[in-house]
């Protein structure tokens, strides 16, 4: 017969010293500066070359529906 047995022991850590850090050496604060840039307006709509000439949306004449549609007043 064969007991099953384990036992985990935790030993302390040797104590260590951090290692040595270099001196700071950053100057001192300086001055935050923000500026902001407003780009020019746009008033053109359509320019060349994407204009529509005029009356390039128009169909001549008006299509007629697909389907038969009633119209009724209640």
């Amino acid at each position: 017969m064969v007991a099953a047995l384990s036992v985990t022991v935790q030993v302390p850590v040797p104590e260590q010293l951090p290692p040595l850090q270099p001196v700071n050496v950053d100057p001192a604060a300086g001055e935050a500066v923000k500026v902001t840039a407003v780009p020019p307006g746009n008033a053109a709509e359509h320019v060349a070359p994407q204009e529509m000439p005029a009356g390039a949306l128009v169909t001549v004449p008006v299509p007629a529906p697909v389907l038969l549609t009633v119209s009724a007043t209640v």
